[in-house]
């Protein structure tokens, strides 16, 4: 049976910002980002060593990879959204954006102490890839960084990888 291989992508972006002060404004020529600023992870008992800028982790074809990006401060100060994934292997299909609603619970203005808390609703989005084999997945996410009033920091690249090894 298929299962969801939900991952999740966070990026240092303030310290992006800071380290890439002339970061590329073309979205087809992005700077390459360093490894140290960018955390994999998805749930425990599916990573395989240590999670990080790479990620080795356990699935079967016909799973689905689920990638969410944030940012360190959850997009309070900085937001990344991924806009491209470039890669020439088949072990996973071409990732789709999904776009759907979502409601978002959050805490009432002086609810402390008690479990108060109101709703949010939002458009989510991840992106997906069916896992067609296992195997050692090389490939490029390109990502935006935007600031608080969404200016345009920069674009940006990095190099990831993912091993599939088969789940029992």
């Amino acid at each position: 049976m298929s299962e969801f291989i939900n991952v999740m992508i966070a990026f240092d972006a303030l310290s992006i910002a800071k380290r890439y002060p002339d970061a590329s404004r073309n979205p087809d020529a992005p700077t390459q980002v360093d490894h140290d600023l960018i955390y994999m992870t998805t749930r425990h008992d599916r990573i395989v060593g240590t999670s990080g800028a790479e990620l080795n982790f356990r699935a079967n074809p016909r799973d689905i990879i689920r990638w969410r990006e944030t940012t360190l401060s959850l997009n309070s100060d900085y937001c990344a959204l991924l806009y491209r994934y470039v890669s020439s292997d088949q072990l996973i299909s071409k990732p789709r954006v999904v776009i759907g609603d979502g409601t978002y619970p959050m805490p009432k203005d002086g609810a402390v102490d008690r479990p108060d808390f109101a709703t949010q609703d939002y458009e989510d989005h991840y992106w997906e890839a069916d896992v067609r084999k296992i195997g050692r997945v090389t490939y490029r996410f390109y990502f935006q960084i935007l600031d608080s009033e969404q200016n345009l920091v920069g674009y940006f690249q990095w190099d990831p990888f993912i091993t599939i090894d088969k789940r029992s």
